[in-house]
């Protein structure tokens, strides 16, 4: 039983943020569908994330910049707010939802056109989609927890203006409230909930947490108070579950969790279709009939699966498919063919010239996996390719396999390369590759005190048989103009040495 409920503490936080997401978002769950609104959420999403890839695309950074890009990410998101409430119409000639649905899409097909520019697009569209919440820190969640806070003190105060703009729109403005006015609010105050969330749990996680739970408890209650108290406490339950089978599994949390909330929504849906029939037992036939035809329906899905080629005829036709992925996927498993090599290495080299930039790196670190010295200068080639992601991956393989020669062009490269750490990357590769003309170039860095000053000082301290600190460059610095010509390589000792 102890076992059950055990969950490392590693998922700690990933829960926490699950449990904070539930909290608000099955509230504005109970305005949303009563607007019908559905859609709201995936848009005010989108939004989001276009307002992010606006700011990377104007030069700010993800890791470096986050309070700037979580600026934008807001003033997209609140501009958002504006334009919906600004489109409701009276009498809803043009549903809402169709404005929220065009708006949706639009933003969708700009975030698409502004990832394109960058070279990290589809990974960068993966992360709108999942958000990052196995990896989510304390600090974040907390941070998050507090904007939620003050979110939900906000529509507590102002909870009778929404509500009522919220079941008639009409009733309320006859009353004298400010529909416009106060549909900007709740969209503005939805947004703040958005920026934080998208962030860490994805586009389709928070639109599941958003609707799902709120819908369940609308099955099962009438009472506004029931359904808050439904929607909370089963989120809370599933959202443990969801993160427990992610765990257990190893399968991805935010779209694990959203298939547990739709199998609980349907079990809701079952409690009620059940507990609402006039006559329980043709119900209970109903109900057997149902699940008779999914098992059939599924039983089918699989009894019709095609039959399945001989693993490694496999591997070499997903090797000349044209997804990308499926290329990556081969050269992934060709590692275990090393008894038929000489049948696919040309192909492999091939994927060393593919047009996509994952794919090359996959196939430079098949050749690093299987220390084939043979393809070192074609590899060597790579550290000019226009992909600084192959480009690393080609520096770090010729520390395994390359020689002296690759030692000079990697030495080379690093005179020519803009960005700093990929500059450094060649260097410690040279170094491994005991080219002692990466020892001055490693000096300037250390003296420059860029970004990666200490990089360059714990690498080139670990080299080098003299002792110095940061505050003594001069040392290192006098020891190499003084001795240059005498430094040589010492197998035994890993480093250089004066001779």
């Amino acid at each position: 039983m102890e076992q059950l409920f055990y969950l490392p503490s590693t998922m700690f936080w990933p829960l926490a943020a699950c449990l904070v997401l539930t909290g608000i978002h099955v509230y504005l769950g109970v305005h949303v569908i009563a607007r019908k609104v559905i859609f709201v959420d995936l848009a005010l999403a989108q939004i989001a994330a276009l307002g992010t890839m606006i700011g990377v695309l104007l030069g700010y950074e993800a890791g470096k910049d986050s309070t700037a890009l979580y600026l934008y990410s807001l003033a997209f998101t609140i501009f958002g707010a504006f334009v919906f409430s600004a489109t409701r119409m009276k009498g809803e000639k043009v549903p809402h939802e169709a404005i929220i649905g065009i708006v949706y899409a639009v933003t969708f097909a700009a975030t698409i056109l502004v990832l394109s520019q960058s070279a990290l697009g589809p990974q960068e569209l993966d992360h709108i989609i999942k958000g990052e919440l196995l990896w989510v820190q304390g600090e974040v969640v907390i941070k998050t927890a507090v904007i939620y806070f003050f979110v939900g003190v906000f529509h507590f105060i102002f909870r009778k203006k929404f509500f009522a703009i919220s079941n008639d729109p009409a009733e309320a403005e006859k009353s004298g409230i400010d529909v416009p006015l106060w549909d900007f609010l709740f969209y503005m105050s939805f947004g703040f909930v958005i920026t934080s969330s998208v962030a860490i749990a994805g586009v389709f996680l928070v639109f599941s947490f958003l609707i799902i739970p709120s819908v369940g408890a609308m099955l099962l209650s009438d009472k506004l108070s029931t359904r808050l108290a439904i929607g909370w406490i089963s989120g809370s339950i599933i959202s443990f579950i969801g993160v427990k089978l992610s765990w257990n599994t190893g399968l991805p949390t935010s779209p694990l969790i959203v298939v547990v909330l739709a199998a609980a929504l349907m079990l809701a849906a079952l409690i009620r279709f059940l507990k609402m029939s006039e006559e329980k037992v043709k119900a209970v036939r109903s109900v057997a009939v149902s699940l008779i035809v999914v098992g059939i329906f599924i039983a089918g899905v699989f009894f019709f699966k095609k039959h399945q080629e001989d693993p490694y005829e496999h591997t070499l036709h997903l090797l000349e498919s044209t997804v990308r992925t499926e290329r990556q996927t081969a050269l992934a498993n060709l590692s275990e063919y090393l008894d038929k090599k000489e049948e696919w290495k040309n192909s492999a080299l091939a994927c060393l010239d593919d047009e996509d930039a994952e794919v090359r790196k996959s196939a430079i670190m098949l050749f690093m996996q299987l220390s084939d010295r043979s393809v070192e200068s074609k590899i060597a080639e790579k550290i000019y390719d226009p992909s600084d992601e192959v480009k690393r991956a080609a520096s770090r393989a010729l520390r395994k396999i390359g020689t002296e020669q690759s030692s000079a062009q990697l030495l080379a490269a690093s005179k020519s390369v803009d960005d700093p750490e990929l500059q450094l990357d060649f260097l410690q590769s040279a170094l491994e590759l005991k080219n002692a003309g990466a020892v001055p170039e490693l000096i300037a860095i250390i003296k420059s005190r860029n970004l990666f000053a200490d990089d360059a000082f714990d690498q080139l301290r670990s080299h080098v048989e003299i002792s110095f600190s940061m505050n003594e460059i001069h040392k290192i610095e006098n020891w190499w103009k003084e001795k240059n010509n005498r430094i040589m390589w010492n197998e035994e000792k890993h480093m250089f040495v004066v001779q």
